[in-house]
């Protein structure tokens, strides 16, 4: 898995991020925007499976830690991503973030109609890794973690 870096021009007004996906070759259904306003903020771990749905994760503003959770072998990679990098997530994959800042954006580019009766989530602190990496940035942040009733209990 790769981290994509954008270039980010910056002047007096602010900040241009063109973002280019054509190299990925994807039809896209949707596009969403998470905004976040406490560092300590948790969503996840979440995956569809009919359609199963692939993921371009792209950090707007502030910085985050993305969990990507294969479903199949059961292995965790995680990257700690800034307002300047992006992830493809494949449909193999659970995903969720922390955030590392306040006020942390993210935008989501989905591939895959979503559909609620399929979708899944998977407990974080089920998962030994991503519990131990989320409680010890939690600790280091001096923060509680923010989470929702549905990504704390599952779905």
């Amino acid at each position: 898995m790769n981290v994509i870096n954008h270039t980010t021009f910056i002047d007096n007004r602010g900040s241009y991020t063109p973002i280019s996906t054509t190299q990925l070759n994807i039809q896209w259904n949707q596009c969403s925007i998470s905004i976040n306003h406490n560092r300590g903020t948790f969503r996840g771990l979440h995956y569809q499976t009919n359609p199963p749905q692939t993921k371009y994760i792209k950090v707007i503003q502030g910085s985050i830690i993305d969990f990507l959770y294969n479903l199949q072998t059961k292995e965790l990679q995680h990257f700690t991503l800034n307002n300047n990098q992006a992830i493809l997530v494949p449909d193999n994959m659970a995903h969720g973030f922390l955030t590392l800042e306040d006020n942390t954006i993210v935008t989501y580019m989905v591939k895959g109609e979503y559909n609620p009766e399929s979708e899944h989530s998977i407990i974080w602190n089920q998962v030994d890794e991503v519990k131990n990496i989320i409680q010890d940035k939690l600790n280091q942040m001096n923060v509680e973690i923010t989470i929702s009733d549905k990504d704390q209990f599952g779905k």
